[in-house]
């Protein structure tokens, strides 16, 4: 399989402190990938340099083998839910309708096919009849929804997503993994920060475990054992062992 994303020697900085240090990782096209680790390990620092909305002291990172601002406009990115503003005044549809800019002209406007598109896609992730909400209206599970329904629509091969299930109830979190896992099927390649261990081995194909370096990256067995799982988490490993598989 070809390589979703490679990346070699990263390395960002906060104000000074290293946030991501050294790391280096590939990702098989097709792959559903958990990026987990303790609070404060860079996770969504990480997501956020591979897509190029912060800058990176040094390193490489190549998505679908082209660097970020070659294509970007393949990329989907669902953001966390505290970095939106929910009262802007936009519909649930017209939300969903930004999806599918990317793949228009320029000065091209929304017709038919794409309003039918941003419907369908709707549907998927069962938010049809919200479709004329204001999306501040909606509760953090439904707006996540929405998010990726966006991000369906622009149609992409890869997918990021920044602490999705954050604030959202179970239905519609159980929701949007099936539909993830469904994508997946589908060819595509899905990367997403996530904080709950215990559903790691039901969630992800793989996994990237950091603690600002690269602790384990792989298959969800090979990461997710207490050996690896100590070096990320140290002292707090007692009250992680039933979350983990026990090394053989």
């Amino acid at each position: 399989m070809a390589n979703a994303v490679k990346v070699k020697n990263l390395q960002v900085s906060y104000y000074g402190q290293e946030a991501v240090q050294n790391v280096s990782f590939e990702i098989e096209t097709g792959k559903l990938v958990g990026i987990i680790g303790p609070n404060g390990a860079g996770k969504s620092t990480l997501l956020k340099a591979l897509l190029g909305l912060i800058p990176i002291d040094k390193g490489q990172v190549n998505i679908l083998g082209k660097e970020i601002q070659d294509i970007r406009k393949k990329i989907a990115y669902v953001p966390q839910r505290n970095n939106i503003d929910w009262d802007f005044p936009i519909s649930v549809l017209e939300t969903v309708l930004l999806g599918t800019y990317p793949n228009m002209g320029v000065f091209r406007k929304p017709k038919r096919m794409e309003k039918e598109l941003s419907y369908e896609c709707l549907k998927k992730v069962g938010m049809e009849s919200f479709k004329d909400r204001q999306i501040g209206e909606l509760s953090g599970g439904q707006q996540q929804r929405v998010f990726l329904a966006r991000a369906m629509a622009q149609q992409t091969d890869i997918l990021f997503l920044d602490e999705p299930f954050v604030g959202i109830d179970v239905s519609s979190e159980e929701t949007i993994i099936q539909i993830l896992k469904e994508l997946r099927n589908e060819g595509k390649t899905v990367l997403l920060v996530h904080h709950d261990l215990s559903k790691s081995n039901e969630y992800f194909d793989e996994l990237i475990l950091l603690n600002k370096e690269l602790i384990g990256c792989g298959p969800v067995s090979e990461v997710l054992k207490p050996g690896v799982i100590a070096k990320a988490y140290g002292g707090h490993l007692s009250f992680l062992r039933e979350m983990v598989v026990v090394s053989p």
